[in-house]
């Protein structure tokens, strides 16, 4: 009876080595998972913000050559642009907190923290 118990013991030991190293590979997974879904975030945001810029400064260029070449007055077409600017600027500046905050917070909440399927259809 000694000897079975000794082996019990034995084989417990075994199965509870086994079950704490598939506990820490499915944290390791986990985290990666996640640095992946963040990275994968910055990123793709990164090159949309970037090409917006380019799309918004081109456009910009284009309005003041237009500008410049149908009225002669390419000054004239560069203030209009820079007011577009200032405008979009300030309009960023009013509405930062609001937009930025929630929408990375929101974004960022969903990726770390696994929710229930059924407590996001609730919240929509």
């Amino acid at each position: 009876m000694s000897k079975n118990l000794s082996d019990n013991f034995s084989e417990l030991s075994d199965v509870a080595q086994k079950y704490v190293q598939a506990r820490v590979d499915l944290v390791k997974l986990s985290v990666l998972n996640k640095a992946t879904s963040v990275t994968t975030y910055l990123i793709g945001h990164f090159i949309v913000s970037l090409g917006g810029a380019l799309i918004l400064f081109f456009g910009l260029a284009a309005l003041v050559v237009w500008y410049g070449q149908t009225y002669h007055d390419y000054l004239t077409g560069l203030l209009l642009a820079i007011g577009v600017l200032v405008v979009l600027t300030v309009l960023f500046a009013l509405l930062k907190n609001k937009l930025l905050t929630t929408i990375v917070l929101r974004k960022y909440s969903s990726m770390l923290f696994d929710e229930d399927d059924d407590e996001e259809e609730v919240k929509l």
